[in-house]
């Protein structure tokens, strides 16, 4: 993908009028094989961006973070910006809200910064001061793909430019309008017809952007995905690999008398009814003397999660904990207005505990833990942990 990316942003750079009828052509043409090939969204996108000399774009779902359906196709927005946006700052947009409350919101229109909020309050504005001025974002080209029709969720395309970069201007206007038109007719049209699969393609191109290994796998433990960084990892052959029946393992060692695919049989045959916590993590040994950790954790029948057109059933996150920086307890309270004692427990889920685990740790009884749970999931935006780790993780300097 990352490759595909590039190639179109140098072969738009060469060409000597990026706004030319050359470049809309090879802009269209992406846009449509988008439409077929929902994985292509992301390398739209970044050509989009570079027609407008920005390395910032977003094609998502303003109201609704990704974590509750919303969409996100994003480039040069990293991972842990987007879920920071979803967890903490949905609700102080004020370009999203001021378009809603001023009913600017309108199918293909284009609006700029300074023609929703005045620039003095956009940069008085929270959202500016502690969240966009931190990621290099002051200024924005705002396309609008849908208003919110019948089974078509708002939809917006924002290019973005930092605030010391020169504003867009009507020319930029008037291309966002020309492009708008075609991601509506490629967009509606998988929205349309295959609402589910666009969805799916936006959770999964999620997981490439992290650093950390992410598989999931079916009823029998199957692999049925691997996000990027998994894939290097197995790629290694190096602890843990892909067994010729098509599930996660890991390679004989010393001394150890389970291996990874007994380990995972066996979170797999926990009954339902007590699978309540992220489970205890399994550590793989490699050649230099370092570990993998690996975690686990069931996902519902009905979460609507599929890969390879298979139902995904668990979650398998691989972290190498002498790479792994987590987050600060201090910049969990301030991110999501967690108490230190919440922040703690969080990072304890990181890290593998149990329930038992967390409160034996922290010196509280396990129903003060379960207390804390449910007030970081009303903060934090999350209903399960597998995706409150993944939240907490992304905010780390995690690798494999």
């Amino acid at each position: 993908m990352l490759d595909r990316t590039a190639s179109a942003i140098k072969k738009m750079k060469s060409n000597g009028d990026p706004r030319g009828a050359a470049a809309l052509s090879g802009l269209v043409h992406q846009i449509y094989e988008a439409s077929v090939h929902p994985e292509r969204w992301n390398d739209a996108v970044a050509a989009i961006a570079a027609s407008f000399g920005s390395t910032k774009g977003l094609l998502f779902t303003p109201y609704m973070a990704p974590q509750h359906g919303g969409l996100i196709f994003p480039y040069g927005i990293s991972e842990a910006t987007l879920q920071l946006w979803g967890s903490s700052y949905i609700d102080h947009d004020i370009w999203a809200k001021t378009v809603q409350m001023r009913q600017l919101w309108s199918d293909g229109a284009v609006w700029l910064d300074d023609e929703t909020v005045p620039r003095d309050e956009f940069l008085a504005s929270r959202f500016y001061r502690e969240f966009l001025s931190t990621i290099g974002i002051g200024r924005v080209c705002l396309g609008l793909v849908f208003d919110g029709a019948p089974g078509l969720t708002p939809t917006s395309l924002s290019i973005f430019r930092d605030a010391h970069e020169p504003a867009f201007n009507k020319s930029d206007t008037q291309w966002m309008r020309l492009l708008i038109s075609h991601v509506s007719r490629g967009l509606g049209l998988m929205q349309r017809l295959d609402t589910a699969r666009l969805q799916r393609t936006s959770l999964l191109a999620s997981f490439d952007r992290l650093s950390f290994g992410v598989v999931l796998l079916g009823q029998n433990m199957q692999v049925l995905h691997l996000n990027e960084a998994a894939q290097t990892a197995t790629r290694r052959r190096d602890g843990i690999v892909i067994g010729a029946n098509g599930q996660l393992d890991s390679k004989a060692s010393q001394g150890r008398s389970q291996s990874l695919s007994h380990w995972l049989g066996a979170a797999r045959d926990v009954p339902v009814t007590k699978q309540t916590h992220f489970l205890d993590g399994f550590r793989v040994d490699r050649s230099n003397g370092e570990q993998y950790v690996v975690q686990c954790a069931p996902v519902s029948a009905t979460s609507g999660w599929a890969a390879q057109s298979e139902e995904v059933r668990f979650v398998v996150f691989i972290t190498d904990p002498a790479a792994l920086n987590l987050p600060s307890v201090a910049s969990l309270v301030k991110l999501f207005g967690l108490t230190e004692k919440q922040a703690k427990v969080a990072l304890e889920f990181v890290t593998g505990a149990t329930y038992r685990v967390a409160a034996r740790r922290q010196r509280i009884s396990e129903e003060t833990v379960r207390s804390h749970v449910k007030e970081i999931y009303l903060k934090t935006r999350v209903n399960r942990q597998a995706d409150l780790v993944r939240l907490v993780l992304s905010l780390s300097q995690a690798r494999v």
